[in-house]
């Protein structure tokens, strides 16, 4: 979809933090929206936002190329306010045709760090007039969330101004029951190695089977990351799985793209 030649295979010289200032002042970095649908109703109920690369010089760049080094600079403060204006202003624009419509957006531990966060995004909501509820912040649960960041009471800020917390890549970090009961998440993305090989092995059923009742068990839903047939979309809604997301239902799209399908869904509905 989006030159997965390029995508893949694209080998050039080492990424600079002078090339990711630049692309940050130029408005290169785009978002692409992925779909997040319940299974019971087959219907979206919000999108996570993606960030993507968009170089004149090396074409498309994935995440894992340059994410790595834009999280552990100073450019991370001036990425979040860029990352806060677009994604709000569209989903503003998404909710033109879905009001209820949520966005989802990764955070990294150095952003949670970051003495104006919170700031930046209230303002951002209040601009678009945009309820917080709608506005998910993604916490990976293979970064540990450090000392710093549980002293300085973000999450509980978060929590209070009705912003919803979710842990993505679930089962493959840091989290403990005793932390997922005080970090008031409010759901947990199950990661897409469980669902790769969910039919094939027994023992990933069971493992998901239990992280879906644990979920329930804490009173917060289960999203399944990865959903590619038609067959794991079925063992999971059996299973009592809430959530989906993955190609099975959509690829992630750039705005217009997105537009355009959700308002093909909304007029077969």
């Amino acid at each position: 979809m989006f030159l997965l030649k390029n995508f893949f295979t694209h080998k050039q010289k080492k990424i600079t933090l002078s090339e990711l200032k630049d692309a940050l002042h130029n408005e290169e970095f785009v978002f692409y929206y992925q779909p997040e649908w319940e299974l019971k109703t087959n219907k979206i109920i919000g999108v996570e936002a993606l960030v993507r690369w968009q170089s004149p010089s090396r074409g498309y760049v994935p995440p894992m190329q340059f994410i790595s080094l834009l999280e552990n600079s100073e450019l991370m403060p001036e990425f979040s306010k860029f990352l806060f204006k677009q994604t709000i202003a569209d989903l503003k624009q998404l909710h033109r045709i879905n009001p209820n419509l949520f966005m989802a957006i990764n955070l990294s531990v150095s952003q949670l760090q970051e003495p104006n966060l919170l700031e930046n995004l209230q303002k951002n909501l209040a601009e678009h007039d945009i309820d917080p509820k709608y506005m998910e912040c993604e916490l990976t649960e293979s970064q540990e969330l450090n000392d710093d960041i549980l002293a300085n009471g973000i999450l509980e800020k978060m929590s209070a101004l009705h912003i919803p917390v979710s842990i993505d890549d679930f089962g493959t970090g840091y989290s403990s029951f005793d932390r997922l009961k005080k970090l008031n998440i409010s759901k947990i993305k199950i990661d897409l190695s469980f669902i790769r090989t969910l039919l094939d092995d027994p023992k990933n059923q069971a493992i998901v089977a239990s992280m879906i009742k644990l979920g329930h068990d804490l009173g917060f839903p289960v999203l399944a990351e990865g959903i590619e047939t038609t067959a794991q979309q079925k063992w999971l809604k059996s299973n009592g799985c809430d959530l989906g997301q993955g190609y099975w239902f959509s690829h992630a799209l750039p705005l217009t793209q997105l537009i355009a399908f959700l308002q093909d869904k909304t007029h077969k509905k």
